[in-house]
């Protein structure tokens, strides 16, 4: 369950997937005789994160549906670092939508944390979608023997790409805690490399975001190896306090194997633009997403989280108008 943070009320959220690529390829064998000109074609790039993960697949089904949907759009993919490098394409205006953890734009929009020492102004152009789902931190060990975040002091410790959201949250956690990164060995990897580092011994522990449910997680507990454990609760009141960080439980369950529930913080997962987009872009962008969710449920679970009522739920900056103007339209506003 989700316990509301102070800046803005939470709703509590619930959580196979199925390829998006017969439908992206059936998109790229369209005739071109259908498409619009292309001086009237609107092209959408989505930045996601590491190919494989929950913002790609979850990328690759928006692209779907708006490929699908409006034949004067063009929308594609794009694999990154995550979080960081998204809000600075976006800053850039290198790319029109981009998933970001809500806690981390919100450094960006007010230039702080891993943010600070940007230009002032930088991010003041970065607009809300919607709310898409929480994004909770995960602390899985390979050594029973450690048991806080404080034993990793040595240790072989995943933490995320660089420029990701998992690696703005480590460096928190270690100003937290005094630490630089002298005080561990740090692996910069995610999902898959993480998983074959976990069979191949080369790690210690992963303290890094994913979703409720993880295949990442349960396949790293599945080797034999991989332990979750709870986050130190001074940590998690610590991040709690920090912007739209709040406490997390994720239920019993959660991971099979996994006997009790598990306490640690996650942040709102935010779709995001730019305020350089139009209004009736980003209006029938979001008005297609909530009209087929359905669909984005077969790419992925998560999309269940995407509700009209979460869609406003922690957001790190403004509404674009568009994504407004469909808000209003639905009595949300």
């Amino acid at each position: 369950m989700v316990r509301p943070n102070k800046r803005s009320g939470r709703t509590n959220m619930r959580v196979t997937m199925l390829a998006v690529a017969a439908g992206l390829t059936a998109y790229a064998a369209t005739p071109s005789a259908i498409v619009p000109s292309a001086a009237a074609t609107e092209f959408v790039r989505i930045a996601t994160a590491g190919s494989g993960g929950n913002f790609y697949r979850l990328g690759g089904g928006v692209a779907a549906i708006l490929n699908d949907e409006h034949r004067d759009m063009r929308a594609s993919i794009q694999a990154t670092g995550g979080t960081v490098e998204n809000l600075d394409l976006l800053a850039d205006r290198e790319v029109e939508i981009a998933y970001v953890t809500g806690s981390v734009a919100l450094q960006a929009f007010e230039n702080t944390g891993v943010f600070a020492d940007r230009p002032q102004g930088r991010y003041d152009g970065l607009r809300a979608i919607a709310t898409v789902y929480p994004n909770p931190q995960w602390f899985v060990v390979m050594d029973p023997s450690i048991q806080s975040v404080r034993d990793l002091q040595g240790k072989r410790v995943a933490v995320g790409m660089q420029g990701s959201n998992g690696e703005a949250w480590w460096r928190q956690i270690m100003e937290f805690l005094g630490w630089t990164y002298a005080d561990i060995r740090p692996e910069f990897t995610m999902h898959q490399a993480a998983i074959d580092q976990v069979r191949n011994r080369q790690i210690d522990a992963l303290v890094s975001p994913d979703a409720p449910g993880s295949a990442t997680i349960q396949e790293m507990v599945n080797t034999g190896f991989g332990i979750v454990r709870n986050l130190d609760e001074d940590i998690i009141e610590f991040m709690a306090s920090q912007g739209l960080d709040y406490a997390y439980t994720l239920p019993a369950g959660t991971v099979p194997g996994t006997d009790e529930a598990i306490h640690t913080f996650a942040s709102p997962v935010t779709l995001s633009t730019h305020a350089g987009m139009s209004e009736d872009l980003v209006y029938r962008i979001t008005k297609s997403l909530f009209e087929h969710q359905d669909r984005l449920i077969q790419v992925h679970p998560l999309a269940n989280f995407m509700t009209l009522e979460n869609a406003m739920d922690g957001l790190p900056y403004p509404l674009h108008p568009g994504a407004e103007r469909f808000y209003r339209e639905q009595g949300l506003l």
